[in-house]
């Protein structure tokens, strides 16, 4: 997710979406009934910000654990649905998932206390009624915050817990996290269905925005079991069992015509090539794609190198690293490709498809018992 930069907080790169500005100004609309007071727009501005700052300190929890636990926080980003928090690297143990999930839930909880409090202070102080119901507003959505959280289903922190719990209870981090997701997609088509029939009967609190937050709890609860069996069933494999070895090069030096004769003679294996240099070391990665969009009158004067990607910008790996710690940057680079390097030399490329098929090979090799206990979740 693409993201607008605000600066850090807690040493944790923060940003926003543009679609948490839609959600801001839905909200204050909201909030002010649609009145033209200055002075009901500019508090129900400024309890919008405080919200989203809470929203922010519900991820800042989160990050703040999981770097005590040893993983990496690469931002939080603020959007239309709320906030994430991208963690990098592996969950190192079931108590140390199930603390950073809990920690989130914790922080909104005790901001709704925090907000409550200050609700009553001001309310003995003889505080305006329009202050008070910005803070009594900010303590309740803190609180329904935490609550709907808590629901056991991925990705909601309460699935986060749940999967924690599984975890430890069985051992099988797989199941655990599949079983999660599981749940997660049945609260999601709960939420799409509540929120339809809503919006048609009139229900309290059921409406059109309960079933969008329904399709996005189901896709992505979807999406992190898809993750989840791949974690699976790569496991700790590496690198250099899955990576296609000694791939073929194409010579930077070479300009576009001459290599599209050479191609026509041996047509390339891959349509991703490694760009090698005068000296021998690889330079970048071109793909075929791009060099058939070369126009015709400047082929002929046009270098390989010139179009292709620098490999300041490609993803690469070393042999022995864990798959697993290497998927994730596959999607980082310019391309979906990752150059495995040993001393500065070209041993080997990794492609989705590579991963893929390692997914497929790992999936085989857990055996049909550890199959038959997955499908029991």
């Amino acid at each position: 997710m693409r993201s607008i930069r605000l600066g850090r907080v807690a040493g944790i790169q923060v940003g926003f979406h543009w679609s948490l500005l839609v959600i801001m100004g839905l909200l204050a609309l909201g909030l002010t009934g649609g009145q033209g007071d200055p002075w009901l727009w500019a508090v129900a501005i400024a309890t919008v910000v405080v919200f989203f700052a809470s929203l922010l300190a519900h991820e800042i929890a989160h990050s703040v654990i999981a770097r005590r636990n040893g993983m990496k926080v690469q931002g939080i980003t603020l959007w239309l649905l709320g906030g994430v928090a991208q963690l990098g690297g592996q969950m190192p143990n079931a108590g140390a998932a199930l603390r950073i999930a809990a920690a989130g839930p914790a922080m909104s909880l005790s901001l709704g206390a925090a907000f409550l409090g200050v609700f009553a202070a001001l309310g003995a102080l003889g505080a305006s009624t329009l202050v008070l119901s910005a803070f009594a507003w900010l303590a309740l959505v803190n609180g329904v915050l935490a609550v709907f959280n808590l629901i056991p289903a991925a990705p909601l922190d309460g699935g986060r817990i749940l999967a924690a719990l599984l975890w430890r209870l069985h051992g099988d981090r797989t199941r655990a996290d599949v079983a999660a997701t599981r749940a997660g997609q049945v609260v999601g088509v709960a939420l799409i269905a509540g929120g339809v029939v809503g919006t048609f009967l009139a229900i309290p609190f059921l409406s059109l925005w309960t079933a969008l937050i329904g399709w996005f709890v189901f896709n992505a609860a979807g999406a992190e079991r898809r993750y989840a069996l791949t974690v699976g069933a790569l496991g700790d494999r590496r690198v250099r069992e899955a990576m296609t070895p000694d791939p073929q090069t194409v010579r930077g030096w070479q300009t576009v015509d001459a290599f599209a004769h050479d191609a026509q003679l041996v047509p390339p294996r891959h349509r991703v090539l490694p760009v090698q240099l005068w000296d021998g070391s690889i330079g970048g990665v071109v793909t075929l794609d791009a060099l058939s969009r070369v126009a015709a009158d400047l082929r002929a004067r046009t270098r390989v190198s010139d179009v292709a990607v620098p490999l300041s910008m490609v993803a690469t790996a070393r042999l022995d690293e864990r798959i697993l710690d290497v998927v994730e940057r596959v999607g980082q680079g310019l391309l979906p490709v990752v150059l495995v390097l040993e001393a500065g030399d070209l041993v080997g490329i990794l492609t989705l498809t590579d991963i893929q098929r390692a997914t497929q090979i790992g999936g085989m090799n857990r055996g049909p018992a550890s199959r038959e206990s997955e499908n029991r979740v």
